[in-house]
């Protein structure tokens, strides 16, 4: 069995029948025998499959598990965000889509731009092998499937709305805030690396929530004449994200179950590490960042009804939905 792959591989596609073209617009990934395959995954699914197998048992359960159990409900819910649209208020959901395709875009530019750490001697036990000696490149890997789905989250907004008009104040601060140590048992290269593929993870699977939400809403088929082809590529990316949630969380599982080297000598245990900065980033996400991301989107829905003729009963409904 196999644990080592080249860059070629890691970013090697499959031999598609036909690429994925919408409405002229190139996408990546392509059919096989009629079923849509993502991109990049010719060697890396397989790859990611194999490095999780020669984990102890549980350790990829204990790093997605907690992370799972804090999603917190998409706001605005799908009930209130069809409501709107029914009422003629779309402006919020071209917003909110056209934000995710912004955010999509930077995602894999956070990672791509990540000093790797000299692993080797970072990691006290051997890494030969595993998803942490592959990191390079499947940051790569990621940043490409990125730049994709920024396109293929437009595409979808244009096909439902028909290409509406698009705010232009939306600039999303994306960049990691500036933060003090926080394990300085650790070395800061290693610290940084560990914050960042934590922080990337938990946005990933925190979008099962934006994708449910997504594809309930662009699938109404009495709000959308083309809901079935919205539908159907926001399935796509919601695909194509299984390998970033893999190869992090495998990573992570990797190095949860390894000994660090310590910062000033000795060795710290990677479970101390790996959880503890799981947990905070997750209380973040969940916690002060959701409080705001709703607070923020009220008053982009107030903004945007307030020249409605039903203004106070479209809220009154739109609360009592949430």
């Amino acid at each position: 069995m196999r644990y080592a792959y080249s860059r070629e591989e890691i970013l090697a596609d499959h031999p598609y029948e036909r690429p994925l073209v919408l409405d002229g617009v190139p996408c990546h990934g392509g059919f096989i025998q009629g079923r849509y395959v993502s991109p990049r995954t010719l060697w890396r699914a397989p790859a990611i499959e194999i490095w999780q197998a020669r984990l102890p048992a549980g350790e990829v359960d204990a790093i997605l598990a907690p992370i799972g159990a804090a999603i917190p409900p998409h706001f605005p819910s799908a009930a209130q965000t069809r409501l709107l649209v029914r009422h003629g208020v779309t402006v919020p959901l071209v917003r909110l889509l056209s934000l995710i395709a912004i955010v999509e875009g930077f995602g894999g530019d956070v990672l791509r731009l990540v000093a790797l750490p000299p692993l080797g001697e970072r990691v006290r036990d051997p890494i030969d092998g595993t998803a942490l000696a592959h990191l390079g490149v499947l940051f790569e890997a990621h940043a490409r499937d990125e730049a994709g789905h920024r396109r293929m989250w437009e595409l979808a907004r244009d096909i439902a709305l028909d290409k509406p008009a698009v705010p232009k104040d939306l600039a999303p601060n994306v960049a990691p805030p500036a933060t003090p140590r926080l394990f300085p048992e650790i070395a800061a290269d290693l610290e940084a690396l560990v914050l960042r593929m934590l922080g990337v993870l938990v946005i990933e699977v925190f979008a099962v929530g934006a994708f449910r939400w997504a594809k309930e809403v662009l699938g109404d088929p009495t709000l959308f004449r083309r809901h079935d082809e919205a539908r159907t590529l926001i399935g796509y990316i919601q695909q194509d994200e299984a390998p970033h949630v893999g190869y992090l969380a495998t990573a992570l599982a990797e190095l949860r179950c390894r000994r660090l080297a310590g910062a000033s000598g000795g060795t710290v245990a990677g479970a101390d590490v790996i959880d503890r900065a799981r947990d905070l980033i997750v209380g973040f996400q969940a916690g002060p960042r959701h409080r705001a991301n709703v607070e923020f989107r009220t008053q982009v829905v107030e903004r945007c009804v307030a020249d409605h003729p039903r203004r106070e009963e479209l809220l009154a409904e739109f609360r009592a939905l949430g």
